[in-house]
C-alpha cells in the first residue's frame, strides 16, 4: 500500500467518513434486504487498525468477531483497542479459517490492492455459510487511474476492475448482488450479496 494511503487509512478523518457515511450505507442496503446481523459470527477481512472492527462490534454485538490484515503494523493498531475480537496477520486469498464459517464478512477498500482480487472473492464465498453476507466497497479502475494521475497514488494495474467485471466475478464466485450504492460522487461502491444456498 502507498505509504500516503496507509496514513490516510489509518487517520481521525478516514475514520469519521467510516463511522458517518460509509458503515451506514451498509447498514441501509442491509435494513433494505432484512438482514439482521446481531449475534452473527462476523469476519472483517483486511481490518487495518481495527476501526472498522469496532464499528461492526458497537452495531451488531457478534457472538464472535474474527479480524485479519496483512500488514502486522496495522495488527498492532489493531489489537491496542482491546477489542473482543480474534485478531491476527492473514492473507485475503488463503485465508486459515474453515469453511463455512462466518454468517457475514466485511471488507473495507480492500480488493484494489490485491492483483489476485478474484481468488480473494473465491475464499470470501468459501469461508461464509450458505445465505451468508458479504458487505464490500471497492473504488472502480477510472477512479485508481485518476488517483495515480493526479496524487501519484499508486495500485497494481492487475487489481484495477470495471464495475462490471467486479459483479461478473461476484457472480461468478456464487453470489448474487442484493444492492448496491455509489457513493463519494460514484468514486467508490458499496455492494451486499448473498452466498448462494447451494452449489450451481
Amino acid at each position: 500500500m502507498d505509504k500516503r494511503e496507509s496514513r490516510f487509512m489509518s487517520s481521525p478523518i478516514r475514520q469519521f467518513f467510516l463511522k458517518y457515511y460509509e458503515f451506514k450505507i451498509f447498514k441501509k442496503l442491509l435494513k433494505k434486504n432484512s438482514i439482521d446481523l446481531t449475534d452473527k459470527v462476523i469476519l472483517d477481512a483486511g481490518c487495518g487498525p481495527g476501526y472498522s472492527s469496532e464499528l461492526i462490534i458497537k452495531e451488531f454485538k457478534p457472538r464472535e468477531l474474527f479480524a485479519f490484515d496483512i500488514m502486522q503494523e496495522e495488527v498492532e493498531l489493531a489489537k491496542q483497542r482491546r477489542l473482543p475480537m480474534n485478531i491476527f496477520v492473514g492473507d485475503v486469498t488463503d485465508i486459515k479459517l474453515p469453511s463455512e464459517s462466518f454468517d457475514a464478512v466485511f471488507i473495507f477498500c480492500v480488493l484494489h490492492h490485491i492483483p489476485e482480487w478474484r481468488r480473494a472473492i473465491k475464499e470470501i464465498n468459501r469461508v461464509l455459510k450458505p445465505g451468508g453476507v458479504f458487505s464490500v466497497e471497492e473504488p472502480d479502475k477510472v477512479t485508481l487511474d485518476r488517483s495515480e494521475r493526479y496524487l501519484k497514488i499508486y495500485h497494481p494495474k492487475e487489481s484495477r476492475f470495471e464495475w462490471p467485471e467486479f459483479t461478473k466475478s461476484l457472480k461468478e464466485s456464487g453470489f448474487r448482488v442484493a444492492g448496491s450504492k455509489k457513493i463519494y460522487l460514484s468514486f467508490i461502491k458499496s455492494f451486499i450479496c448473498i452466498k448462494s444456498l447451494s452449489a450451481s
